[in-house]
């Protein structure tokens, strides 16, 4: 039986925006769970991970609005790709676990560090140089919600 693909745990890069760092780091921590956990907890990790990664994507978004901009339709694209991602390997847990393994521990961590390093860079980038560097929460207080 071919052993599992090698877990490879690089540190996440940061960007310079303390709220969207925070939430790359709790995606990586949220990850990491995901790919050590039994085939029995998989549902819940891989529920949590995507949770949190929706939510960031939302704060993302709201960040870019609130420094005068939209994600351009790539990164909005990427955001739902890496969503799709998680679904993809929700659904083929229960019938192949080396298969979700190694999606969860080769192309997942590849996407999501190039996703950072190039097209959230763009956007942190924008934002700082905006003066949005409010935390996400503190947009959603402000607003009502």
């Amino acid at each position: 039986m071919p052993a599992m693909p090698r877990l490879r745990v690089q540190k996440t890069p940061a960007l310079g925006h303390a709220a969207i760092d925070s939430e790359h780091a709790a995606i990586t921590d949220q990850w990491l769970r995901a790919a050590k956990c039994e085939p029995f907890q998989f549902q819940f990790f891989i529920a949590r991970l995507k949770s949190l990664m929706t939510n960031h994507f939302e704060n993302e978004a709201a960040l870019m609005e609130r420094a005068g901009g939209q994600l351009c339709r790539c990164h909005r694209d990427e955001h739902q790709s890496l969503l799709d991602l998680c679904d993809q390997m929700r659904e083929l847990s229960d019938r192949s676990w080396r298969k979700t393994q190694s999606l969860l521990r080769v192309k997942f961590p590849v996407l999501v560090r190039k996703h950072i390093l190039y097209t959230d860079q763009m956007a942190v980038l924008f934002i700082n140089t905006n003066g949005a560097a409010t935390p996400p929460q503190a947009i959603a207080a402000s607003s009502g919600a």
